[in-house]
């Protein structure tokens, strides 16, 4: 295991926020949005292989990204 870098600091926080606030805004549903978002960062950064610092930050970042997204969604509706 490497040691945590600046940049491994920094997709952590920035990319699972970006993903679920884009992921749900598109697809009008936090759930959709959550599911989608840590199915792709399961694949792409390869599950726990990064150490629980960094999962630890990539946590609270998705955890920001959904609170960011139902209040994004917090008045939108499918129909109209």
């Amino acid at each position: 295991m490497e040691g945590i870098t600046i940049g491994k600091v920094l997709i952590a926080l920035l990319v699972p926020f970006a993903l679920m606030a884009g992921l749900s805004r598109f697809s009008l549903n936090t759930i959709v949005g959550l599911i989608a978002t840590v199915g792709i960062l399961m694949a792409v950064f390869e599950g726990y292989s990064h150490g629980p610092v960094i999962m630890a930050i990539g946590t609270f970042s998705l955890l920001a990204g959904y609170l960011l997204a139902r209040r994004l969604l917090k008045d939108k509706k499918l129909t109209e």
